[in-house]
């Protein structure tokens, strides 16, 4: 992954007290915030990418692109950029989990 190549498309914490999710619209991946998380959501540039649109849902946002249907998303947690599969559930920087 070259980061140039990659966008800062979205800034998401959770500020609860319980699990949020995000899911990344149209490739179905999905991350999971414990409280106190916060990400950048980082997506491959391209021309069908922004803006894009974040709708509320029960349990969380749902984040689709513009235009693109193949978006190439990564997150930036806790310093480390990760590739989200189905699900991802982030490591607890409090507690060493990795």
């Amino acid at each position: 992954m070259k980061l140039d190549d990659y966008v800062v498309v979205g800034n998401f914490s959770n500020d609860t007290t319980t699990d949020m999710r995000i899911y990344l619209e149209m490739t179905c991946e999905e991350i999971f915030l414990s409280p106190g998380h916060a990400i950048e959501l980082l997506a491959k540039k391209s021309d069908g990418l922004l803006p894009v649109t974040v709708a509320y849902v029960d349990d969380g946002l749902q984040i689709f692109a513009n235009k693109e249907f193949d978006v190439d998303w990564h997150v930036r947690f806790d310093g480390k950029i990760l590739k989200p599969g189905y699900p991802t559930r982030l490591p607890d920087p409090h507690n060493g989990q990795a």
